[in-house]
């Protein structure tokens, strides 16, 4: 009796420290896991900080559980005296060759097209080349898409024959099914004429202020497929390409800033033409680069109802029109304020006609 308790007590203590502990292990560990993994100030700064991570956040968890999940169910196995070597061998080489094939494959992929965005965007070297002119600038964005769709297409040829797919049927069924995409995509395929078009005609550049229809705003960026402008008021206005038929561009290779005043009838003409000649030297010397000739006073541009209109015109480099005209109405201002000259505002005058009433005659008939 006894020795059978004994027996009886020692498989006890064996299911005890065996399955039982395992679990528990297993339950705490996976538990202990999805926690760290929610509130860790690291983990959570690295994928705020990288966008493209965001997708993979869970899937990383899951695989992390998955692998716990694998490895403690092997040892309970062992705890229940169960054979696992036919399981390993079969499945273990597997699981080997599909980690070592898409998986690895995709992981290789992910990694160099991200680190070669990195490169690209915070390289000085790069930066260098690209930065000096606005059209090489342009072209910095579509070689980079370029190149990723390349890389693209070699590890896909590469993930096709990890699953024994021969590629050349593929290819040549490519041809068929890009002429049945480009009729039923007709717009599509005229956004990427029309912006191979705009490249090559060098229309316009990435930060041009540029006008399309009824939007303006900087060009943020360009693609064959469309263009990214940015309002002034922050606004992201996307147009394909295929809708851009006229374009207005405020900065290809020189601006003019264009001041208007107003003067009153009473000035004295000449004098008032000498005090602007004075105050686009004055606008000159204050911004030195960025005037590309000496202003012109054009003289009188019209009689207005309330003041005589005279405009000033100054050529500036591209992008530097709005800040020349800020400064030349800054100072014409401080300098009319100086020299008395007075700029009118509206005004109406009302010329009213009294009439004298006719005196009343009064017959008095006796």
């Amino acid at each position: 009796m006894f020795s059978k308790f004994i027996v009886d007590g020692n498989m006890f203590w064996r299911f005890i420290t065996g399955p039982v502990l395992v679990a528990v292990i297993w339950f705490a560990l996976d538990y202990g896991l999805r926690k760290l993994y929610q509130k860790s100030g690291f983990l959570e700064r690295v994928f705020v900080e990288h966008e493209k991570l965001q997708p993979f956040k869970n899937f990383i968890l899951t695989v992390l559980r998955l692998i716990i999940t694998v490895y403690f169910g092997f040892i309970l196995l062992m705890h229940l005296n169960v054979d696992s070597t036919p399981l390993v061998e079969v499945n273990a080489t597997r699981l080997w060759n599909f980690l070592t094939g898409p998986v690895l494959t995709a992981a290789i992929w992910w990694a160099l097209d991200y680190a070669m965005r990195k490169i690209y965007a915070k390289s000085s070297f790069i930066e260098s080349l690209f930065v000096r002119n606005a059209r090489v600038k342009t072209f910095k964005g579509l070689l980079l898409q370029t190149v990723r769709v390349l890389i693209g297409i070699y590890f896909t040829f590469i993930m096709l024959d990890h699953f024994k797919v021969d590629p050349k049927p593929l290819l040549a069924g490519i041809g068929v099914v890009g002429l049945g995409l480009s009729l039923a995509a007709q717009n599509i395929l005229r956004d990427f004429l029309n912006g191979l078009f705009i490249v090559i005609e060098d229309q316009f550049n990435i930060g041009d202020f540029i006008t399309i229809g009824s939007y303006s705003g900087t060009v943020e960026s360009f693609s064959m497929r469309e263009t990214r402008l940015r309002a002034s008021d922050g606004k992201l206005i996307i147009i394909p390409n295929g809708n851009i038929s006229q374009v207005v561009n405020s900065t290809k290779n020189f601006a003019v800033a264009i001041v208007d005043v107003g003067v009153s009838y009473n000035s004295n003409i000449s004098s008032v033409m000498e005090v602007l000649e004075e105050c686009a030297a004055e606008v000159a010397r204050r911004m030195p680069g960025v005037v590309v000739e000496e202003s012109k006073v054009l003289g009188i541009m019209d009689f207005r109802d309330s003041d005589i209109l005279l405009r000033v015109m100054t050529k500036t480099f591209p992008g530097e029109q709005w800040g020349v005209e800020r400064a030349t109405r800054r100072v014409i201002k401080e300098k009319f304020d100086e020299k008395g000259i007075e700029i009118p505002f509206r005004q109406v005058v009302i010329h009213t006609e009294t009439e004298k009433e006719p005196e009343a005659k009064v017959l008095l008939k006796k």
